[in-house]
C-alpha cells in the first residue's frame, strides 16, 4: 500500500514506540507524557475518494508520528477571535488521531475527545484541545479529526441518483472508525480498550450523543460526556434531501455539473458550500432546528428516533451546559441591539405555544436584569431553548446513571459581558488556559476550576462516577440535581430545571 506523503517514517530507537496490529508508532517524550501526533486511522482519502465512507487501512505501517495531520477542510463564513490560526494545512485526507499517555506498559482509562464546530469548523489540532494536562490525571487521551461540512454531513446519493454516493453521515462514519482503532490498539499506548470514555462538546456532543444511540450496546465504549449537546442535532432523509438539492443549484449556479463536482479540488467544494450556507441563513433555515450540514437520521447508519436507542443504554452519561451558551452569539448580533418587548414578543411567537408566552415572560423577566432586560432575557432563553433542553431531555430520559452539570465561571471577556459562554470551560478542562490566547478567556481562578474540572472528569472516566474530593455528583433521576461548576464546585436543585421544562413543555412542534 502507498501512503500520501503526509506520513514519515523512522527508526529512531530514542523516541518512545508502540506497536500493534495497525503497526509501528514513534512519538515524542515531552512532559513526562509518550506524544504521538497525526496516526491515520483510515486509508488516505483522495479526490474520488472524498465522498465515500472510510475504509480501514490494510496492511502495518511505520510511521514517525511527531507531526499533526491534516485539518479537515472548514466551511466556515466569518472569522471570529477564537478562530486558531495556528491549524495545520487543510486537506481531506485529514482521518487522523493523537494519543497522549503518560506509561505506555500501564492499562489506564482511555478518554476519546470529538471536537466541535457545528460540524463544519475545529479540529482535533486545535491548540484549545492541549493534549500534557489530562492524561497527568493516569487516562490515555485521544483527540480525533474527521471530515466536516459537505464532505461529511451532506447526503447526495438520492439526488444525483447514486452519481455521489454519500449519505451524510461519512463524518460519523469517520468517527465510528476511529473509535473503533482506539478499541483495537489502544493497549499497546497503555489505554485499557474495555474502559473508553467517549466526550465532546457542541458538535463534539452531538457526535457522542449519536454514537451513544449507534452503539448502545455499551461494547464500543461504556461512558460518554456531552458538553453543551444533546440528541438533537441531526435531520431526517426528506430535509437532507432538499439540502443536497440546494448544494447542486448552488453548483449549477457556478457552471458545475454533477460529473464535475465528483473531480473538482475540495476548495470549489468548500466554495460552494459557503455560498450554500449564506443562501440557508438568508432563507433563516440554518440556526437549530434546522441545521445545514447534519447527519440523518436514515434507519439504517443512524437509528430514526435515536433517543429511543439510547434510553435503556448501560452507557454512563455525564450532559450539562455553560449557564450563558447563546451570549457568544447574542452579544455580538446586531438584532439584540436595543432590543424593544415587541420585537422580544415577536421572537417568543415564532418559537412557542403563544398560551406559554405569559409564563415564559415570568420566568425570564426576573427583577434581576437591569439594562438591556428584553436582549439578556432573549439570550438567556435561546441558551435553554438552543441547548438546555436538549440536555434535560438526554438526563430525563436516560434510564442508566446520568449525572447533570452547569458550567457557570464567569469569563472576564469584555467586562464579564459573555458570562460563561458557549465552550468557555474547554481551556479550563485542557489545561490550555495557562497560555495565550485562551489565558485572557478566563477567570483568575482558572487554575482551581480547571483542577475541578479535569478531576470530575477524569474520575468519572476511571470510575464511571464524576467525584472531586469528598463531593461526589449524585445521579439526576434521584433528585434532580446540578453540580455547579466553577471555583467553588456545589451541588444544587438549580431553579434552571424549572425554566428548561417550561421551554421544552412550550416548544412549537416542526
Amino acid at each position: 500500500m502507498i501512503l500520501s506523503n503526509q506520513y514519515y517514517y523512522t527508526n529512531n530507537m530514542d523516541q518512545p514506540q508502540a506497536q500493534c496490529s495497525a503497526g509501528t508508532f514513534t512519538g515524542n517524550f515531552k512532559n513526562n507524557l509518550n506524544i504521538f501526533f497525526g496516526i491515520p486511522y483510515a486509508k488516505p482519502l483522495e479526490m474520488d475518494t472524498q465522498w465515500l465512507p472510510p475504509e480501514p487501512i490494510e496492511h502495518p505501517i511505520c510511521l514517525d508520528a511527531i507531526k499533526r495531520g491534516y485539518t479537515a477542510p472548514q466551511t466556515i463564513y466569518e472569522k471570529s477571535f477564537f478562530h486558531d490560526q495556528s491549524l495545520p494545512e487543510e486537506s481531506i485526507n485529514c482521518l487522523t488521531l493523537n494519543i497522549a499517555s503518560k506509561n505506555l506498559k500501564a492499562r489506564m482509562p482511555v478518554m476519546v475527545w470529538i471536537h466541535g464546530g457545528a460540524y463544519v469548523t475545529g479540529s482535533a489540532n486545535s491548540s484549545m484541545y492541549d493534549l500534557f494536562n489530562l492524561p497527568q490525571h493516569d487516562v490515555v487521551l485521544v483527540t480525533v479529526n474527521y471530515r466536516l461540512g459537505p464532505f461529511g454531513f451532506l447526503k447526495l446519493n438520492k439526488v444525483t441518483n447514486g452519481k455521489i454516493s454519500s449519505t451524510g453521515n461519512e463524518g460519523l462514519m469517520d468517527q465510528k472508525l476511529a473509535i473503533e482503532w482506539v478499541k483495537k490498539n489502544i493497549d499497546t499506548f497503555g489505554g485499557d480498550p474495555d474502559n473508553i470514555t467517549l466526550f465532546g462538546e457542541s458538535a463534539g456532543a452531538w457526535s457522542v450523543a449519536l454514537q451513544s444511540s449507534i452503539h448502545s450496546d455499551g461494547n464500543l465504549f461504556s461512558k460518554a460526556i456531552c458538553q453543551s449537546g444533546g440528541m438533537n442535532a441531526y435531520i431526517d432523509e426528506n430535509r437532507a434531501n432538499s439540502w443536497g438539492d440546494l448544494f447542486l443549484q448552488q453548483a449549477d449556479q457556478s457552471g458545475m455539473s454533477v460529473n464535475d463536482l465528483q473531480k473538482c479540488p475540495e476548495s470549489d467544494i468548500v466554495s460552494l458550500s459557503i455560498k450554500m450556507k449564506h443562501t440557508m441563513i438568508s432563507e433563516g433555515k440554518w440556526l437549530s432546528p434546522e441545521i445545514g450540514f447534519s447527519p440523518v437520521a436514515d434507519g439504517n447508519f443512524l437509528p430514526i428516533d435515536p433517543l429511543k436507542n439510547f434510553k435503556h443504554s448501560p452507557i454512563r452519561l455525564i450532559v450539562g451546559t455553560t449557564s450563558d451558551e447563546y451570549r457568544l452569539w447574542s452579544e455580538f448580533e446586531a438584532y439584540y441591539l436595543n432590543l424593544t418587548e415587541e420585537q422580544f414578543l415577536k421572537r417568543l411567537k415564532k418559537i412557542f405555544h403563544h398560551e406559554k408566552i405569559s409564563s415564559i415572560k415570568k420566568q425570564y423577566l426576573d427583577h434581576s436584569l437591569k439594562d438591556d432586560k428584553y436582549k439578556q432575557a432573549l439570550s438567556n432563553i435561546m441558551t435553554d431553548w438552543t441547548f438546555g433542553i436538549h440536555a434535560l431531555k438526554l438526563l430525563e430520559n436516560h434510564k442508566n446513571k446520568s449525572f447533570g452539570y452547569l458550567f457557570n465561571e464567569v469569563s472576564p471577556l469584555f467586562g464579564g459581558r459573555l458570562g460563561a459562554y458557549h465552550a468557555s470551560e474547554l481551556p479550563y478542562l485542557f489545561g490550555s488556559w495557562k497560555k495565550e490566547p485562551f489565558k485572557s478567556l478566563c477567570s483568575k481562578n482558572a487554575e482551581k476550576t480547571s483542577e475541578i474540572l479535569q478531576v470530575l472528569w477524569t474520575q468519572f472516566a476511571k470510575s464511571g462516577v464524576p467525584s472531586f474530593e469528598s463531593t461526589s455528583l449524585k445521579p439526576f433521576s434521584e433528585n434532580k440535581t446540578l453540580a455547579c461548576i466553577n471555583s467553588s464546585l456545589e451541588l444544587k436543585t438549580h431553579n434552571k430545571i424549572k425554566k428548561l421544562t417550561l421551554l421544552h413543555e412550550s416548544k412549537i412542534n416542526y
